[in-house]
């Protein structure tokens, strides 16, 4: 019962490692496919996982034959998986990089020999005594493997020199970033040549070998972090990958309560394979969630400078319109001398159309700032009611140009106190009665002011084209204008709700619309704190 505790907590360790490292690997490599470093890590994590389940196959073999092949396939593995820990420690955490030619020309070439040499009897030559299965045989060796552990050693720690001194030339947080890297790599390399090279070539102790999967997961905890706070992918990568992880263990641990024995072997393949497509549709899922925040972040760039275009265009054409308009507005005023009278209504047209050019610039204007966080606020105490009073003047000319009644029921009881922008404030009035006027044909208009307990409510109520349950939905929302009141008025931006709501919100308020449906009129209130 013992022996087969053992066995499962070795294949534990091995699950652990083809999850952890496997989920890695792919989430890195998928962030960025034209990188070296991603390259190399996806590279390295791929073969770590299969150097995991080699140590792992090598003694379960019954024959002398197959357990002989097996440890030599081992030390295969185990030679190019050394040279791209050397490589991992070069690139890391460069997209780019130019390999010298002692690299390509050496290194690359001896490990190719090193590693056809562990194919031959000058590494293992025989195997004289085949240890049961679960526990690791001693083969006989060869003069090539004193070879090979001075290359995999030379490997090892000359790519931890590099990492070192790349660390300590590094500053700030790439000096911590890099200290992640170097603690993770290090702490990988050191179990590796303790337990897998000093013991059993040194000391001939096989004894921890079967644990070589657990030596995995410091490397595989410090380096996500690192790879994390590198920012190579945002934290819902993370969490995807995360849950990949778990997901796959879970799965993985029903595997290792399977009794050994023939009669179970159906299950263990099933479970196995659950467990693979599990990881597999798990990588494919990792690759999704980076492609959706590859995408979502193109397009916040492209919405970025969209808006930075909007906002420098817009800002020029208001400059002219507001020029030109000033120029009507000094020829009416008789600034540049007496006009005809045929000319006036001409040049009363042209001032009314850049005011309206004006005010549609200035709505733009405000929803991209509203949009990039960029309003601010000059909040000091006023009298709401005199704001009031002084917008309703101002449009006693539009509302006697369309015969549309004014009615009005505003508390004259003392002050109606407030702390907010004023400027502000007199747009969001504005903007409520001119909407008003501009969508009512013919009829009334009736606004209300008045103090309830703590709270100040405006209202501008129409008899006007309605609003449908439709167009409810849209109102106050960025370029939100109703099919009825495009109608009336097709000049309509869109953008003067969306403007009022964030004003109203900057105020601690709340504003909304109420309609009995379309052609039967509406009532837009607001509600702010009194002072």
């Amino acid at each position: 019962m013992s022996i087969a505790l053992d066995i499962n907590f070795d294949l534990l360790s091995i699950g652990f490692a083809i999850a952890g490292v496997g989920v890695l690997g792919f989430l890195v490599y998928f962030n960025n496919r034209l990188s070296i470093t991603n390259k190399t890590f996806l590279i390295f994590s791929i073969l770590t996982i299969f150097w995991a389940i080699s140590n792992y196959i090598e003694y379960r073999f019954t024959t002398t034959t197959s357990t002989l092949w097996a440890l030599r396939w081992h030390l295969y593995i185990s030679i190019w998986h050394a040279l791209f820990f050397f490589q991992l420690c070069m690139v890391i955490p460069r997209e780019s990089i130019k390999f010298p030619n002692w690299y390509k020309f050496f290194t690359i070439p001896l490990v190719i020999i090193v590693s056809v040499l562990t194919l031959t009897p000058l590494v293992f030559k025989e195997i004289l005594e085949l240890a049961p299965v679960g526990q690791v045989t001693d083969p006989v060796r060869g003069p090539g493997l004193l070879i090979f552990a001075l290359v995999a050693l030379g490997l090892l720690i000359a790519g931890l020199f590099i990492l070192f001194r790349k660390t300590i030339r590094s500053r700030g947080l790439e000096l911590k970033q890099n200290t992640f890297f170097l603690v993770g790599m290090f702490s990988l390399a050191i179990l590796i040549l303790f337990f897998n090279v000093f013991l059993p070539v040194v000391l001939k102790n096989l004894r921890f070998i079967p644990f070589a999967g657990l030596f995995v997961l410091p490397f595989m905890i410090l380096m996500s972090y690192a790879i994390y706070k590198h920012r190579f992918f945002n934290i819902k990568v993370a969490a995807t990958g995360l849950l990949v992880f778990v997901l796959s263990v879970v799965t993985f641990l029903e595997i290792i309560f399977i009794e050994p024995s023939a009669e179970n072997a159906p299950l263990f393949i099933l479970r196995i394979s659950v467990f693979v497509l599990i990881l597999i549709f798990g990588i494919l899922l990792i690759k999704g969630v980076l492609r959706e925040v590859s995408l979502r972040e193109q397009l916040e760039e492209a919405n970025e400078a969209q808006t930075t275009l909007i906002h420098f265009i817009t800002h020029q054409v208001k400059g002219f319109f507001t020029k030109s308009r000033n120029i009507f507005a000094g020829i009416l005023e008789g600034d540049y001398g007496e006009i005809g009278s045929n000319m006036k209504p001409v040049i009363e047209e042209g001032f009314n159309s850049d005011t309206k050019a004006v005010d549609t610039v200035q709505d733009i204007l405000k929803a991209s700032n509203i949009r990039r966080g960029t309003v601010t606020y000059n909040k000091k105490q006023f009298d709401f009611k005199e704001l009031v009073h002084e917008e309703l003047e101002k449009q006693k000319r539009a509302l006697n140009s369309k015969g549309i009644t004014l009615e009005t029921e505003i508390d004259e009881a003392g002050h109606i106190s407030l702390v907010g922008d004023r400027d502000q404030l007199e747009h969001v009035i504005h903007n409520l009665i001119d909407n008003a006027i501009k969508y009512t044909p013919q009829g009334k208009i009736l606004v209300r002011l008045s103090k309830e307990n703590d709270k100040i409510r405006f209202s501008v109520k129409d008899s006007g084209v309605g609003i449908s349950p439709e167009d409810m939905k849209n109102l106050f929302t960025e370029g939100g204008r109703g099919k009825d009141s495009v109608k009336v008025n097709v000049e309509s931006t869109g953008y003067g709700l969306f403007i009022v709501k964030n004003i109203v919100e900057a105020h601690n308020g709340k504003v909304w619309a109420e309609s009995e449906g379309a052609g039967k009129g509406s009532t837009f209130i607001v509600e702010l704190k009194k002072n």
